[in-house]
């Protein structure tokens, strides 16, 4: 009777989650917008999405199929020592984790070949586009693994923990409610004691309330980050809880051993200042390519480490007495910072331009997904790889999405507003909104036009009889142009008032897709959604989307 009992709720609970995801699949749908169109990357991130000429040899650009000389080329230089250190590394932070992903033991392999993101250990996973990382490396993995022959390709999580920011990560959105750490943890993030968290925890559950998805994200947070004692402990076991079952294996870089295998670099750097000379050689080199429209988005320092401790993570400078700790009592000749070094490279981490040469030194990799100012920085290490000889990965940009409800979606709909629309700037939203909406076309464009036609006739006028009376005619030109757009905007202003109830309606549901006036992807919290969604959203997104293409994606379900 009890097995029944169990096996019925078994069945219930299946049929209950295939039924949503396949409804909600039914329901999906899908546009695409240019980035070029919306305005929201640098510019050369855009350049990189469509294969500037001007850029070619500053970075390997992605490819659905991995050309193979450039898989062999990879392969070449990651040795079968490194291999088993960094398996045995990545079994170690895996001990005590259930369900740990095969290919981890893959790597130790030589046709084993890394696809890599890597993100700051926000607390919760931070905002969405964290994860949007994650799914374009495990579907990236995927897809080449099905198209490429003799080699075998697995995600990596790269986690930020020597990052010592922490007021950019102690924190999470949901809801539009702020949920904080307040924590007076210092040094290296990855490092902190999860301390306190219990409280964050309580705090937070108040406002969740008591459903199934509510109390599925209670449980998830208790058990990342109330049951692991460091911040990167509780980042990799919720990650792993999430992706785990996508092969996702999540790497921590704070690691002596692996600090070991880099060692030799950042001697190089300590003793020549290799990477400050060699960014400043692509430096100039992007100036004329890109005809002096560069601007870095990193500067390179003279030494590019910090020296990394319990309760600080401090620059490493040098003048002509040695080597010295920024804010910290503490020198070194230049005999005595390498024997250090060699003894103990845990104690010493690359900055955040130097952070990729780290990540080249100790995996396998074929691929990084970064953001538009992470592309930007990978950039200026063009000769930087070369005088360490290292192999740059290919570049991806990570997709991008923003996601609606059906509800959202409906009301767009009744309001006439295209996606397009719903990323103008809240001033034009209105603008627009006022225009197709009102009875009245006010649209005062022929009127210029008019105005430019008359003023063409002046100057000619004015140019065959006296030219000293252009600077009057321009004066006038000015006055009537500023005339005209100042009637158009108190017209608008008028129509306003008139129509304010459709207004506020278009800027409430702008408001709820870009919390704060920023990006969705870059505020709101994965939460959020799965409270609407519940395990469906995870499925649904990694269905949805494609890392191959290089479109905004506006996804409903």
């Amino acid at each position: 009777m009890q097995v029944t009992l169990i096996w019925r709720r078994f069945l219930c609970q299946f049929l209950k989650r295939f039924l949503s995801r396949f409804f909600y699949l039914c329901l999906m749908h899908k546009t695409r917008l240019g980035h070029e169109i919306l305005g929201r990357l640098p510019d050369l991130a855009i350049r990189v999405l469509q294969s500037d000429s001007a850029l070619e040899g500053f970075y390997e650009p992605f490819e659905k199929n991995p050309d193979l000389s450039f898989l062999k080329a990879q392969q070449k230089h990651f040795s079968k020592e490194k291999r088993e250190i960094l398996v045995n590394a990545i079994r170690d932070q895996y001990k005590g984790l259930k369900d740990i992903p095969a290919n981890i033991d893959q790597l130790s392999e030589d046709h084993c070949m890394t696809v890599t993101t890597g993100h700051q250990l926000n607390l919760f996973t931070g905002p969405i586009f964290s994860w949007y990382k994650i799914i374009d490396i495990i579907k990236i993995a995927r897809l080449w693994n099905q198209n490429t022959d003799n080699y075998h390709f697995v995600p990596v999580f790269w986690m930020a923990t020597e990052d010592h920011d922490f007021e950019e990560i102690n924190h999470f959105h949901c809801k539009g409610q702020q949920i904080h750490w307040p924590s007076k943890n210092k040094g290296a993030v990855g490092r902190m004691s999860t301390q306190g968290l219990d409280k964050v925890l309580q705090t937070w559950a108040a406002h969740l309330g008591n459903t199934p998805e509510a109390d599925q994200l209670k449980l998830w947070f208790e058990e990342a980050y109330l049951n692991n004692k460091t911040l990167a402990d509780a980042t990799r076991y919720l990650l792993h809880k999430l992706f785990g079952k996508y092969g996702l294996i999540v790497l921590d870089a704070d690691h002596a051993a692996l600090k070991k295998i880099f060692a030799p670099i950042m001697a190089q750097e300590l003793q020549h200042q290799t990477l400050h000379s060699e960014a400043q050689k692509t430096h100039a080199d992007l100036q004329i390519a890109l005809q002096k429209k560069f601007s870095p988005q990193v500067t390179p320092r003279p030494v590019n480490l910090f020296y990394l401790q319990s309760q600080y993570r401090n620059r490493i400078d040098i003048d002509r007495e040695g080597y010295f700790v920024v804010d910290a009592n503490q020198k070194f000749t230049t005999k005595e910072i390498l024997n250090h070094l060699d003894q103990h490279p845990e104690n010493f981490s690359p900055n955040a331009l130097m952070r990729p040469l780290y990540q080249e030194a100790i995996l396998p990799n074929v691929a990084y997904v970064g953001g538009g100012a992470e592309l930007a920085y990978w950039l200026q290490l063009k000769d930087s790889f070369k005088a360490f000889e290292l192999k740059m990965p290919m570049l991806k940009l990570r997709s991008s999405v923003l996601l609606k409800t059906q509800k959202q979606e409906k009301k767009a709909q009744l309001l006439g507003l295209t996606d397009r629309d719903l990323f103008l700037e809240s001033n034009a939203l209105i603008n627009l909104r006022v225009r197709q909406i009102s009875n009245i076309d006010i649209d005062l464009s022929s009127f210029k036009t008019q105005l430019d036609e008359q003023f063409k006739s002046l100057y000619d006028l004015a140019q065959k009889t006296d030219a000293s009376f252009l600077g009057a005619v321009a004066a006038q030109e000015k006055k009537q142009k500023k005339g005209i757009d100042k009637l158009e905007q108190r017209l608008l202003k008028a129509q306003r008032r008139k129509l304010v109830d459709h207004i506020e309606r278009a800027v409430d549901l702008q408001r709820e897709l870009f919390p704060m006036g920023q990006l969705q992807e870059r505020f709101s919290n994965f939460s959020e959604f799965y409270l609407i969604y519940g395990d469906t959203f995870l499925p649904t997104l990694m269905e949805a989307i494609d890392p191959t293409d290089n479109d905004f994606l506006c996804l409903t379900f």
